[in-house]
């Protein structure tokens, strides 16, 4: 149970610049030097993080020779005070938008198969019909896209599935086959299907932070009592491409992302028979139903894709 009061009275007495000022004396550890960054009197500090102490019936901090650091309850209090203040900010900026005319913003972030692959047709499609809406694409893994919905940073998410998206409202959005690619002139270029333990003898090209892939492939190898050949680590899927253009190994990526790099010339995609090559994207949200009315009409008009298998987990 929460040690603060819980009546609109704490509401109403408490303040967004209080909230700062204490999350900049809990970062810096010193009332002193939270003044001095804030441009404010020690003392005017201190007052305040008094009257919370007051409105939380508990201490906020612990006071000591070098500074002080927050209590059980004032980590609490900072945790919440984080999420406040950027809900603060997403509310500064969405307003700046409308001042400028735009009339909505859509926060989403994507693991790069969906970013290369699916996104820009979806999104130029709803902007043509909803010019008025920003969207606001930022790509990252699947894992630390399922963080960013969870923590409130983006509206949506798009992913593949995982241990940090779970208890998250979902829809299925696409799903997407995992392939091999190889250079033209390479000795499995002439096969058309292959076991993925089949590339294990080759140097691999890894997308870098791409945890998931990089797990199933280590475990494939484990499998089969291999070692996985990591021979280089890139930020993205066309410069996996180019390495593996000059000849410095293979990789394993999405036949879309493939196809849409255009690299079937100097390239070769070959499929991956492995159960786990087939692979689910999935739309993610906090709350469906709680969303702004722009990321709603976003969901809603990629989401439940044709062809795209129902996931586990439960449905907005």
């Amino acid at each position: 149970m929460s040690p603060f009061a819980s009546s609109r009275s704490f509401l109403r007495q408490i303040d967004v610049s209080t909230l700062d000022l204490f999350m900049l004396t809990c970062e810096t550890g010193s009332i002193a030097q939270a003044a001095e960054r804030g441009q404010i009197v020690a003392s005017a500090i201190s007052k305040r993080i008094a009257e919370l102490e007051l409105l939380a019936r508990t201490p906020l901090l612990h006071r000591h020779a070098r500074g002080v650091r927050p209590t059980p309850a004032g980590e609490l209090l900072l945790r919440h005070a984080q999420a406040i203040l950027m809900q603060v900010e997403h509310l500064r900026a969405d307003l700046g938008e409308y001042a400028r005319g735009v009339r909505g913003v859509v926060r989403l972030s994507a693991n790069a198969s969906a970013v290369e692959q699916f996104l820009p047709e979806d999104i130029a499609s709803f902007v043509s019909q909803h010019p008025e809406i920003r969207i606001d694409l930022r790509q990252n893994t699947s894992r630390a896209v399922a963080r960013a919905v969870r923590d409130g940073v983006v509206d949506l998410g798009i992913c593949s599935p995982s241990e940090e998206a779970a208890g998250l409202a979902v829809l299925p959005y696409q799903r997407e086959h995992m392939v091999l690619v190889i250079p033209a002139g390479h000795a499995l270029s002439k096969r058309r299907r292959m076991l993925y333990e089949e590339a294990l003898d080759y140097p691999q090209i890894g997308l870098r932070d791409s945890s998931i892939v990089r797990e199933t492939l280590d475990r494939e190898a484990q499998s089969v009592h291999r070692a996985l050949q990591q021979r280089i680590e890139v930020d993205s899927l066309s410069a996996m491409c180019r390495m593996i253009e000059c000849g410095l190994g293979v990789g394993v990526m999405p036949e879309g992302a493939f196809r849409a790099l255009d690299k079937a010339k100097r390239l070769r995609a070959v499929a991956l028979s492995d159960s786990w090559a087939e692979r689910e994207l999935n739309l993610y949200a906090v709350d469906f139903a709680g969303l702004t009315a722009a990321a709603r009409g976003f969901a809603e008009a990629i989401g439940a894709k044709e062809g795209a298998a129902a996931p586990a987990s439960r449905r907005p």
